[in-house]
């Protein structure tokens, strides 16, 4: 039976030994994680995933001869195999095969000569796949909270130094799932420099939530560990006590991840109060917490509105307020305005987030709440609990002339109200409208908002390098004006009639003097619900049009470069182009001039009339410079000299990024070897640029601050960036 598995091993490598490599293409049933460049003696980890139960991993060296060969056996989709490269190993481009049959993956790392082993054993990152976990690479212990339905946890790392190797619960690996118990799970990853001796322990803690089940008029403690509570359907005033103290002036209490699940006649309401929230409550507080109950409609009333759901949660008779936000999910009150009551008055919440989590939320000032839409759902965050509320406004009837009673007419699917003083939120004809607060100026209530579907799409002239994708929405209002504040619209389209990969999807306005199509400000495409974003300050015909992406040349001198992905996704932007003569030159310098113009592009600046300095007046970016000026992304060096064909050093791309970017600006951040050749002015910059991982410095320890940056480090720096621009 030994000699049969053996034969039927030889078998499947001999065919992949002589598999054309025109065939090897990635497949859907197994995928590759990228490898890093390595040196000899080096240890090499191929892992990824697949669906298959085995797979068979080969690497090649540079002279076509096998370096390494296994079997690998996925556990929960994933598989990983390490192995160390011997320390006179052939220096060269190394070729990664990884699958089953003929569905295989491929990847390729260079070997090149070592240089002096790094002593850095810490790590960049440290991510799970659930629970918030706020990462520092001198912090080593770590403490993630998550509710009892979590039962795999996917941890994943990544070295700083990309030659330092990972281990997870002993297991050489930058990726683990992890099977969970109730209660707490201890995970140790230890990171070991390319030195082989220096190592770092990190000590991650998971809790699992245990599970609880409300009763009627029941209480349940809550400790300091994690709990998961269902509250059936019909259940009331269930309450949980937590421990707590006094100061003699007031109660607070730290509450653990408390998640609460409800049956109600509304569907299954959700509260999720995060790890280390700490409440503060009058000293007369009992220390316990009503859990969510749906009330009645009529329980509560609202001026020119109709009431769709009311739910108390906390206490009725004592104010509880948390230094953390608390997540509340109302489900099937999508595009709903909500509100809250206390003391008996009601107060709309006039405040909607951009995103649904618990950084954007934490930022509410105290007590404060906002709501946001989540698929047909609202989810309120808030720090407070009280009676939350949603609602409908409506246009009242007036009373007909002359007496008589009548009756109320309906409102228009396409047509609905809202009041200036509070602002609000519409969904009509399937387009979403939220006004903030005060966005309109002058004395006014109230006005009405229509949403009309254009049927004659022909008389709007579209580029012939774009194409329309959504219903043509005409959305108007019965005031005159534009708005004072950013109004935010949000568009369905059609997913299967793009190609996400080929085409950039954005929501447009429609210039009805100019006849061409405004892309909005903050443009955010939502690829699982079909909805695309953006903001604007006026109403008129909006549509949601798909750009091709421009096509990426092939460049001569990029393949294989430790860049080259960054370049050509900069390149697909549209930020950045090679030389005609099909070279990038990823290693020559950039100049100032260069450097400002990818920003801008990259960015999506609107052009401004900025500071034109007197040798820009008629350089080819004189117009991309004023608008970065305007932008307050560059000051020149004097009032009068920007030097924009001056290469740019690393000092000044760090100064630039970190104000382009508007990051919060920190005075510590790594040290380097050459410390103290950072210009004084450039010592925050570039301890923001690096410890926001915008910039590394070299694998001999320096940073070489007054060097000349490289087109590939431009770019590089800049597609880190992206992500940070708000």
């Amino acid at each position: 039976m030994k000699r049969r598995l053996l034969s039927i091993a030889t078998i499947v490598a001999l065919l992949l030994t002589f598999m054309p490599l025109s065939i090897l293409a990635t497949s859907a049933n197994v995928a590759l994680t990228d490898i890093t460049d390595k040196h000899p003696g080096d240890t090499v980890t191929v892992s990824g995933t697949s669906s298959y139960n085995e797979v068979i991993i080969k690497v090649i060296r540079p002279n076509t001869t096998v370096s390494y060969y296994d079997v690998a056996v996925p556990s929960n989709g994933i598989y990983s195999k390490s192995f160390t490269l011997p320390t006179d190993a052939d220096l060269g481009s190394y070729t990664v095969i990884a699958g089953k049959d003929t569905n295989v993956a491929t990847d390729t790392f260079a070997v090149t000569a070592a240089t002096t082993a790094s002593s850095n054993a810490k790590l960049k990152t440290l991510q799970v796949s659930e629970g918030t976990l706020v990462f520092s690479a001198d912090q080593t212990d770590y403490s993630v909270s998550v509710g009892n339905s979590v039962s795999v946890v996917t941890v994943t790392t990544a070295a700083d130094d990309t030659h330092a190797t990972v281990k997870i619960n002993s297991e050489t690996t930058i990726t683990k799932v992890i099977t969970l118990n109730v209660g707490p799970n201890t995970v140790p990853i230890e990171v070991t420099a390319q030195d082989g001796v220096t190592q770092k322990t990190y000590n991650l803690t998971i809790k699992r939530a245990a599970a609880e089940t409300a009763a009627s008029g029941a209480t349940i403690s809550v400790t300091t560990e994690p709990v998961s509570i269902t509250v059936g359907s019909g259940i009331t005033d269930a309450k949980i006590s937590v421990p707590n103290s006094s100061d003699g002036t007031a109660r607070t209490a730290t509450l653990p991840l408390v998640e609460v699940k409800a049956t109600t006649s509304l569907g299954n309401v959700s509260v999720s109060i995060p790890n280390g929230t700490v409440v503060t409550a009058p000293d007369n507080w009992d220390g316990k917490i009503k859990l969510p109950e749906v009330q009645s409609n009529s329980s509560v009333t609202i001026n020119n509105a109709n009431v769709n759901s009311v739910i108390e949660i906390g206490s009725p008779s004592v104010t509880l307020t948390f230094n953390k936000a608390v997540r509340l999910l109302v489900p099937g009150q999508a595009g709903k305005s909500a509100g809250y009551v206390r003391g008996g008055v009601f107060h709309a919440i006039t405040t909607t987030l951009v995103a649904d989590n618990q950084t954007a939320a934490d930022a509410l000032p105290v007590g404060g709440e906002a709501k946001i839409d989540v698929g047909s759902d609202l989810v309120i965050w808030t720090k407070h609990f009280t009676q939350f509320v949603s609602y409908t406004a409506v246009t009242p009837t007036p009373a007909p002339a002359g007496g008589g009673g009548g009756g109320g007419g309906a409102v228009s699917t396409n047509t609905d109200i809202i009041y200036a003083a509070s602002g609000g939120t519409v969904t009509l004809n399937g387009a979403k409208i939220i006004v903030p607060a005060g966005a309109v100026n002058g004395n006014i209530s109230n006005f009405k908002v229509t949403v009309n579907k254009v049927t004659d799409t022909s008389i709007l002239p579209i580029d012939s390098s774009s194409k329309l994708i959504s219903d043509v929405f005409d959305i108007s209002k019965d005031i005159t004006g534009e708005f004072s504040k950013p109004v935010q619209i949000t568009l369905p389209f059609d997913k299967n009639n793009v190609d996400m990969n080929l085409s950039t999807v954005s929501i447009y306005w429609f210039n009805e003097d100019t006849k061409k199509w405004i892309q909005l400000d903050n443009p955010q495409v939502d690829s699982d619900n079909n909805t695309v974003t953006g903001s604007v300050n006026h109403f008129t015909k909006f549509a949601v049009l798909a750009t091709a992406k421009p096509a990426i040349p092939t460049l001569s001198d990029t393949k294989g470069h430790w860049a080259e992905k960054s370049i050509q996704e900069m390149i697909q932007m549209g930020s950045i182009k090679g030389y005609p003569d099909g070279t990038f030159k990823p290693d020559n310098n950039i100049t100032r001039a260069e450097f400002v113009s990818i920003i801008v592009k990259a960015f999506k600046l609107k052009e401004q009339e900025g500071k034109v300095f007197a040798d820009t007046v008629s350089h080819w970016a004189k117009k991309l410079i004023a608008t970065a000026a305007a932008n307050g992304i560059i000051s020149g060096y004097s009032d009068t000299t920007f030097g924009p064909n001056d290469p740019i050093t690393r000092e000044q791309m760090a100064a630039i990024i970190v104000k382009a970017v508007q990051i919060e600006v920190v005075t510590e951040g790594k040290t380097y070897n050459d410390q103290l050749e950072i210009s004084e002015w450039a010592k925050a910059a570039i301890a923001t640029a690096t410890s926001k991982g915008l910039m590394n410095g070299y694998q001999d320890g320096t940073l070489k601050p007054k060097g000349n940056s490289t087109r590939a480090e431009a770019v590089t720096v800049i597609l880190r960036a992206l992500p940070f621009n708000k």
